[in-house]
């Protein structure tokens, strides 16, 4: 399977890939590692976590929104903590101008994406009363989704030791191939490429 993903799986990185590109403006668009590109590989692993995971379709969609959403709101490559409560702000934003239904776990997750995981797993709970271990649950997801992209610092960036799911430990070597040509895993050969790989604009590199 090409990249790992299941034919569903391929279409859904498709259309997600085609909304990032088109229709979320990014202020920080000359951003060396946090732009668009940062995003589409976030989404990719996005939906191999979740088909790792056995996640439902809503599940996924929530996971796959908030990758496409979750730097846009960027300032600058360094920590700035908040930019996840604006990437919040403005994916609800979009909801209104685009006819988009607004999903709560979309907008928690990004809020507190780039904040310690005790804080937003608390939120989570204050927020979700009747039931917070499945909204939990897509945060750990999607916060190792977007730390399997720290091999694009360098070979030694990412710590196994703090992603949260063994779903994720198992796509070290995926994750790694995309910047390192890593062949070892078994839908890697095709890497990021495979997708036609575009450029922040929608061009081809």
């Amino acid at each position: 399977m090409e990249n790992g993903l299941s034919p569903i799986g391929q279409e859904r990185y498709r259309r997600w890939h085609r909304f990032l590109l088109e229709k979320v403006p990014f202020l920080h668009e000359d951003s060396f590692c946090h732009a668009k590109d940062h995003c589409a590989r976030v989404l990719l692993f996005c939906i191999r976590l979740s088909e790792a995971c056995g996640l439902g379709e809503g599940e996924t969609e929530v996971l796959c929104t908030a990758a496409v959403f979750h730097d846009c709101r960027r300032f600058d490559d360094g920590r700035d903590v908040g930019h996840g409560q604006r990437a919040a702000e403005e994916y609800r934003a979009r909801c209104a101008s685009l006819g988009l239904c607004f999903d709560a776990r979309v907008a928690v997750i990004m809020a507190y994406h780039d904040r310690h995981d005790a804080l937003g797993e608390q939120t989570i709970s204050e927020h979700f009363t009747a039931d917070a271990s499945p909204v939990i649950r897509l945060y750990r997801i999607f916060k190792d989704a977007d730390a399997l992209d720290r091999f694009r610092f360098g070979p030694q960036e990412l710590d196994e030791r703090y992603l949260r799911t063994e779903e994720a430990r198992s796509l070290i070597p995926f994750a790694r191939s995309l910047f390192l040509g890593d062949k070892s895993d078994e839908g890697a050969g095709a890497s990021y490429n495979s997708f036609g790989r575009e450029g922040r604009d929608g061009s081809h590199l």
